[in-house]
């Protein structure tokens, strides 16, 4: 592909605040393509360790000094929060002030409320919960749901999971830790009978077969509020799980429960970066189901995808963090070439599912994916 420069056009320039794994990924994805111009800004050590052993550029500046974090700006197209979702109203606090588009992969209702309010004053296009699941998973139900017009019972199994189970839990650190205990902690909203509701968080346990492996999946709070508006009165039930090992959910409510540790989920928080391991060589599944009902027959269809990690320019990169940056590019690809961009705050849902499916950050993903009619739902996950 010829470099723009050599054709006096400009790179389109992105910010990424936080060097953490999913930012430094990103950055790989974008290095490659040379319609992007990046710049990670991130003020820890591990940060600019990380960075620097990639060798990809770094502005050594705190991103909560406001006046910093305009000069890193200055001249952005675009600005991406990769930072826990508690510190992204102020990056997209910056994002309006100048101007740039602003996207962040954060799950908190909290968060996302004060980045409404930025949205509402902003020139750019403000696109938060990107990733996977709030992110692309708005995508694939839409597509799903769209083909079943008997108001389909649809169900969203997601997990990121060490390559085999570690410890009792089965589990270490795959993700951001903060999301992870929403997940177990937070009502999930959910659709049942059409209308939204809201489930207990690692209720409706059960085994789950997916190929050769057992796994288990519990309800938990991955479906955005936007999703389950978009489909409310459209679809008999929507309903997000989580995918783990055997066993996981009794020993996790026995630590809420019974150990009370549910009224100091901090504690928890502490033991889980203390005695958990950190994962580099996760394997993300996801699974999304959609039966209905045509004349006496159940028609069901199966999403499935298995993703491993990958080499990126030298570098591993969790299949995680490789899936949720692959979004993230993809989304910045389309607002590079004006596919979207309007301003103000565009809802994963409001993203046209075909430009993802044939963007160029995002065609590994679904050359993969297997979505098709399967009688049989613990078909081999491929």
């Amino acid at each position: 592909m010829p470099d723009p420069r050599e054709n006096g056009i400009r790179p389109f320039r992105v910010v990424i605040i936080g060097a953490g794994r999913i930012g430094t990924a990103l950055a790989l994805l974008l290095r490659e393509k040379p319609e992007f111009e990046i710049l990670l800004a991130d003020p820890t050590e591990p940060g600019r360790q990380r960075v620097e052993e990639l060798g990809l550029p770094l502005a050594d500046a705190d991103p909560s000094n406001p006046a910093r974090l305009d000069q890193m700006l200055t001249g952005a197209d675009a600005v991406v929060a990769a930072l826990p979702s508690s510190a992204t109203p102020m990056v997209a606090a910056a994002a309006r002030r100048n101007g740039t588009h602003y996207l962040d992969l954060g799950d908190d209702e909290v968060a996302l409320e004060a980045i409404r309010r930025q949205a509402n004053a902003a020139s750019g296009c403000f696109v938060p919960q990107s990733g996977i699941s709030p992110g692309l998973v708005s995508g694939l139900v839409l597509d799903l749901a769209s083909r079943h017009g008997n108001e389909p019972d649809i169900a969203v199994r997601i997990g990121g999971l060490p390559q085999k189970p570690s410890g009792r839990l089965g589990y270490g650190l795959v993700w951001d830790i903060d999301a992870t205990l929403r997940e177990y902690t937070r009502p999930s909203v959910a659709l049942i009978n059409g209308r939204k509701t809201e489930l207990a968080p690692l209720s409706r346990c059960s085994p789950l077969r997916l190929g050769s492996h057992d796994y288990e999946a519990f309800v938990s709070s991955a479906i955005p509020d936007t999703l389950c508006e978009r489909l409310a009165g459209k679809v008999a039930s929507l309903v997000s799980y989580t995918i783990r090992y055997p066993g996981h959910a009794d020993y996790i409510a026995f630590l809420l429960d019974e150990l009370k540790l549910r009224d100091r989920v901090y504690l928890l928080r502490n033991l889980f970066l203390n005695g958990l391991p950190e994962i580099a060589d996760d394997r993300l599944l996801i699974s999304i189901v959609a039966t209905s009902n045509q004349g006496s027959s159940q028609i069901a269809e199966h999403f499935l995808r298995k993703i491993e990690p990958v080499q990126i320019a030298g570098a591993t990169v969790g299949a995680m963090r490789h899936a949720a940056a692959s979004h993230v590019a993809a989304v910045l690809d389309l607002l590079r070439s004006g596919s979207i961009g309007k301003p103000g705050l565009l809802a994963q849902e409001d993203i046209p599912f075909a430009l993802l499916r044939e963007n160029r950050f995002l065609s590994w993903f679904f050359s993969a994916a297997v979505a098709a009619p399967q009688s049989n739902l613990s078909e081999v996950v491929s």
